[in-house]
């Protein structure tokens, strides 16, 4: 289960397993930032935020990301 808080077309911005990282089809990454230091850099890089964050599994997640029509 993943919390995801900011979107843009194929990579999110979500919490695993209590780590930050960056998911896309790919996989996920994680990061090693705050999660108010990466909110801020997903604003400058004009990640959507999810809002209220929203609990998804991994191939709801990839839908999610895939699915244009909701950004």
């Amino acid at each position: 289960m993943m919390t995801v808080l900011a979107r843009k077309q194929g990579a999110a911005i979500v919490i695993r397993d209590r780590i930050l990282g960056i998911f896309t089809d790919k996989g996920f990454t994680p990061v090693d930032f705050k999660v108010e230091l990466a909110m801020k850099l997903a604003a400058r890089l004009k990640y959507t935020p999810v809002l209220p964050a929203q609990e998804m599994e991994e191939p709801d997640l990839v839908r999610f990301l895939t699915d244009t029509t909701r950004l």
